[in-house]
C-alpha cells in the first residue's frame, strides 16, 4: 500500500509539472494559467547585491579549495601507501597558492566596486 501511495504522489507531481510547462507554452489557455509560476522581479539594486554576494562566496570557495588541496594530496598519498614526491608537492603548492590568490583577488575586486 505504501508503494501505491508513492506512485500516486509521483503521478500527481508529474501531471502538475506537465501542466506548468504547458501553461508557459500556451498562455492563451486561461485554465492552464493556474499552474503557471511567475518569478518575482528583482530590482537592479537587488540583483547587484545578489551578484556581489555570489562573487564573495566564490572567492571564499577558491580560498578554501586552496587550503584543502595540500591536505587532500598528502592524505591521498598516505592512503595509497606512497610517499609524496617533490614535484607533486611543488605542483600542489603552486596550485594552492594560485587558488588562494584568485580567491583573494575575487574578493578584493568585488569589495572595491
Amino acid at each position: 500500500m505504501y508503494r501505491t501511495i508513492q506512485l500516486i504522489l509521483v503521478g500527481i507531481l508529474a501531471v502538475t509539472l506537465g501542466l506548468a510547462a504547458l501553461s508557459r507554452r500556451f498562455p492563451q489557455a486561461g485554465w492552464l494559467q493556474v499552474f503557471r509560476y511567475v518569478k518575482p522581479r528583482l530590482s537592479e539594486e537587488q540583483q547587484g547585491k545578489i551578484r556581489q554576494s555570489a562573487n564573495i562566496h566564490a572567492g571564499i570557495e577558491l580560498i578554501l579549495l586552496g587550503v584543502v588541496l595540500p591536505m587532500v594530496y598528502f592524505a591521498s598519498s598516505l592512503m595509497m601507501f606512497t610517499d609524496p614526491t617533490t614535484p607533486g608537492t611543488v605542483l600542489v603548492g603552486a596550485g594552492s597558492v594560485l587558488l588562494i590568490g584568485l580567491g583573494v583577488t575575487a574578493i578584493w575586486r568585488n569589495r572595491q566596486r
